[in-house]
């Protein structure tokens, strides 16, 4: 099977992700062929840093254009990361793909950048688009943080593309493991970062999924007549509106609407209200607490008063009691 790790937007960890799955793919005896199509060669160095520290089992990859590698028939499976630096390679690879593997990282930018990579590779491939898998890469490890939760519901809404449940969290031993030639199980076989990449590995490379096998062209992939056909009619039908996250069209643009943006949009509101909430019940607690200290002082300041007069009437009443004496005494 040929997985291409692809988007058009960089810096979206493609080479890591690969890198990490060609390890744990060798690691399990699995004959692999992984080729590096992106100018940058970031792949093919941290390969070779391997090789060079000797680290068990080594990853050889094949760098270059496309017409420069050379793909093994033999091989269980193939891993091709691409880079938009080198198009002409780029639009090649995904046209050979079994299926495509999208790392999104969690952002507004990256899913309209996702939106249009899926425009783009029914285009290239004429509506025969191989299977298109996307995952969140580099999540907020603070749950609270919505932003990740905002970007799956817009992926999930997007026609012709599967998202799969398990995410990469933006953790530091993703960039240490990658600068020591390790994947991020061997550095750190017990981290959650671990625990996280061994899942999407076993979602994506299991028994199950290692079982399907390349069907011919035609039985895979609709034509670009079915593709255009199936999408007017699913916005046409209302109750398919609702669900319909993007509105598609294969010429010119994709325009973002429906689930993906409603369900940000309740999330922020929720989130919104109840922090007004707690604002006024904090708020209704200082208030409270104010007020009590207030009443304090008054009845202490009363208090003080009353007695200040009691000991004055007192006093007005001895001077008199002393008068009538001094008169008794005088008659």
């Amino acid at each position: 099977m040929i997985t291409v790790i692809a988007n058009l937007k960089g810096g979206t960890g493609k080479s890591t992700v690969t890198f990490n799955l060609a390890v744990w793919l060798r690691s399990r005896g699995i004959e692999l062929t992984v080729i590096d199509l992106d100018p940058q060669r970031t792949l093919t160095d941290v390969a070779a840093l391997r090789l060079e520290e000797r680290v068990q089992p080594p990853i050889h990859v094949q760098s270059g254009s496309f017409s420069g590698v050379r793909l093994a028939g033999d091989a269980d499976e193939t891993l091709i990361d691409v880079g938009t630096a080198d198009l002409d390679s780029f639009k090649r690879a995904l046209k050979i793909a079994d299926r495509v593997l999208i790392p999104v990282t969690p952002s507004q930018a990256d899913v309209w950048s996702t939106q249009r990579f899926v425009q783009f590779l029914y285009k290239i491939t004429e509506g025969s688009a191989p299977e298109s898998i996307a995952f969140i890469n580099r999540a907020d490890i603070n749950r609270a943080i919505p932003a990740s939760d905002e970007a799956a519901a817009a992926l999930t809404s997007l026609p012709g593309v599967r998202l799969v449940a398990q995410r990469l969290s933006d953790r530091t031993v993703f960039r240490n493991s990658f600068s020591e030639g390790l994947a991020v199980f061997e550095l750190e076989p017990r981290s959650r970062g671990s625990v996280e990449f061994k899942a999407l590995a076993e979602a994506l490379f299991g028994q199950k999924s290692r079982a399907i096998h390349r069907r011919p062209q035609k039985e895979r992939f609709p034509d670009t007549a079915d593709v255009s056909n199936r999408i007017e009619a699913e916005a046409a039908a209302d109750d398919q509106i609702a669900m319909q996250g993007v509105e598609y069209d294969l010429g010119e643009k994709i325009v973002a609407t429906g689930e993906g943006r409603d369900k940000g949009k309740e999330i922020r509101e929720k989130k919104k209200k109840h922090k007004t909430k707690q604002g006024k019940k904090a708020g209704k607690g200082e208030k409270h607490k104010y007020r009590k200290k207030e009443m304090k002082e008054i009845q202490a300041r009363k208090g003080g008063k009353d007695k200040k007069d009691r000991k004055a009437k007192k006093g007005k009443k001895g001077k008199k009691g002393k008068k009538g004496k001094k008169a008794k005494k005088g008659s």
